[in-house]
């Protein structure tokens, strides 16, 4: 399908754009469940799955404040590791009494199975939408807070073929909203910050760490966490915001989008 006059216009200041991937491109698909079927097959049944819920996002928070950066910075841990460790406090937490071995087995099996299409699904008009930018000429890549498992993650869902590069926190060493993230791919690329575009989910994250670093940005609201109230946006963001990326793709087809 031929892009649409309007679309090439909006875009044409633009050399460079980028994308979020969790809840802007994919989306795990029920991860409280993943944990339960993975801890049943390995021998550990009657997993209360809310409670594991209430647990994961308590030692996720525990884990993030203390070892910022799925563990990048901490001696000796690794993203590995910083995983690995954060399935035994879980499970230690919402159905203690694993033997050892039981715990070191789910948990392994958990790292493997949240990078394969097990977990994951595609975002409505997610794909669409990055190969239209790539039809309009631009340099496309993901800058995501992320491991960097997140190649195989790509690969997995058969999205990885469409990015020239993909940019993990944990490559960079540092995490959305800094600056310093946003900085990579314009040295790489000989890039100003004015010529390139960031898709994402996450107000602050995304749509003002973008901004913040010079460049355009859009926003899209994809389930609950992605969710922004109106009130809590300002005036520019307001207009850069989307329901779904199918509405911000027949928006950038049809609409002048005021950068």
């Amino acid at each position: 399908m031929p892009l649409s006059a309007q679309f090439i216009r909006n875009l044409q200041r633009f050399r460079l754009v980028t994308f979020d991937v969790t809840d802007t491109l994919l989306q795990l698909k029920d991860p409280p469940a993943q944990y339960v079927s993975t801890a049943t097959a390995c021998g550990v049944p009657n997993i209360d799955s809310k409670k594991l819920q209430l647990c994961f996002r308590q030692h996720f928070k525990i884990m993030s404040q203390n070892h910022p950066n799925f563990g990048r910075s901490t001696p000796d841990m690794g993203w590995r590791s910083w995983w690995l460790q954060l399935v035994d406090n879980v499970f230690r937490c919402g159905h203690p009494g694993i033997e050892e071995a039981k715990l070191k087995q789910i948990a392994e099996q958990l790292l493997l199975v949240f990078r394969t299409r097990a977990c994951w699904t595609h975002i409505e008009c997610a794909g669409n939408l990055v190969q239209r930018m790539r039809d309009a000429g631009k340099c496309v890549g993901v800058i995501s807070n992320f491991d960097p498992s997140l190649t195989q993650v790509l690969e997995e869902m058969e999205l990885l073929h469409k990015f020239d590069f993909v940019l993990t926190s944990y490559e960079a060493g540092v995490m959305k909203p800094d600056v310093g993230i946003f900085e990579i791919p314009l040295k790489r690329l000989n890039i100003a910050p004015t010529e390139a575009l960031h898709i994402g989910n996450k107000y602050d994250m995304d749509y003002t760490g973008a901004r913040n670093s010079g460049w355009s940005s859009l926003l899209v609201q994809t389930g609950p966490e992605g969710e922004v109230s109106g009130s809590n946006l300002d005036a520019e963001a307001v207009g850069h915001t989307f329901a779904s990326l199918r509405e911000m793709l027949q928006t950038l087809e049809t609409k002048q989008i005021v950068w």
